[in-house]
């Protein structure tokens, strides 16, 4: 089979394809393929808004440690000392120690409800960060604890960024949106990057793919309802998800204004004992920078060589009910940096 072969096959997995290419300071290429709803025919554009499901832990970190910057927060103290309208416990009821940066690279020994973290939708009934915190909804039946001894055990979870969400609310004193926008999306210029919160959604609905489930069945109501924004509410173009991961990468260069190289180069620093992870982002070895998503209505990937400063992102509109190296997502990331390297 060929790469057009291959790229063909792939992309008819799904309905709407942004994939988006460029280095750090210079041009983005862009392609665009399909729909971004099957219903009404309505074709993928370049301003069309995707879920980026867990590459808002990528943008929570970026908050984190531009709050860290300004002397608000230390990562390495107690995420309970800056926690005001709740606090993290361990099983036996006692403040937890769990650090920032414990969190913020999934070795807090906090554990998600296995079946959590999905399935609401617009018409259920609103559910506050309080309630996902407190475990009381189906949404997440699981109460947020430090269930393992700190730092002895890697465990993903979107319920630890469900805390740091809190902890941002406590400390600045705004919505978690609100922030989002001021400390990073403002500062970067993107008109079309936000978290999902109900407000948010009716002002921009109209640019928002519809997602599509793992029979290809529209999501009801076109998209679920992700409270735990932190965790997973993001949404936005390639464009602009390259313009957040080009100043990322400018940092680690020490040529932005938004970040400084010490703190963008920490977060690519490996954790002890699991050196895959960084702190809200992945890790390739010593060069590989990934951020990867995937959710009810959609599956994305951002990969950045920090040795060339190229990126790639792509995004969809449907969830394949596999990984993205299964789904083909990482094989398009790859290919596309190649192609992009090439000229072609």
């Amino acid at each position: 089979m060929t790469w057009d072969e291959e790229k063909r096959k792939i992309l008819s997995r799904f309905p709407g394809v942004s994939i988006v290419c460029g280095t750090a300071g210079g041009e983005a290429r862009t392609e665009v393929y399909g729909v971004s709803d099957k219903e009404s025919g309505t074709s993928v554009e370049r301003d069309t808004v995707f879920p980026g499901c867990s590459v808002s832990k990528f943008v929570t970190a970026l908050i984190v440690m531009r709050m860290q910057e300004s002397k608000m927060i230390d990562i390495d103290c107690k995420v309970n000392d800056y926690l005001r309208q709740w606090k993290l416990l361990t099983p036996n009821g006692k403040l937890s120690e769990a650090t920032i940066r414990s969190i913020l690279c999934h070795t807090a020994g906090i554990v998600d409800d296995e079946d959590g973290f999905c399935g609401w939708r617009r018409e259920d009934p609103e559910i506050r960060l309080a309630d996902v915190l407190d475990g009381t909804t189906k949404y997440n039946q699981r109460p947020v604890v430090a269930e393992m001894p700190l730092g002895m055990f890697f465990e993903y979870s979107d319920a630890g960024y469900c805390v740091l969400q809190q902890m941002i609310e406590d400390v600045t004193g705004k919505a978690y949106d609100e922030a989002a926008k001021e400390m990073v999306f403002k500062r970067l210029g993107l008109s079309n990057t936000f978290f999902a919160t109900p407000q948010n959604v009716a002002d921009y609905q109209a640019k928002m793919t519809t997602g599509y489930d793992e029979e290809g069945n529209p999501i009801p109501g076109r998209f679920p309802v992700i409270p735990d924004l932190a965790a997973s509410g993001l949404w936005s173009t390639g464009e602009e998800l390259l313009t957040i991961a080009s100043e990322f990468s400018l940092a680690l260069q020490g040529k932005s204004t938004f970040l400084r190289r010490e703190t963008a180069l920490e977060m690519i620093k490996p954790v002890e004992k699991f050196t895959w992870t960084g702190l809200g982002v992945f890790l390739e070895g010593e060069e590989t920078v990934v951020s990867r998503g995937w959710g009810e209505n959609g599956q994305c990937m951002i990969k950045l060589d920090v040795r060339t400063g190229e990126i790639c992102i792509v995004m969809t509109n449907a969830n394949p009910g596999v990984d993205q190296a299964d789904s083909g997502i990482e094989w398009l990331v790859n290919h596309s940096m190649t192609m992009n390297k090439r000229g072609n």
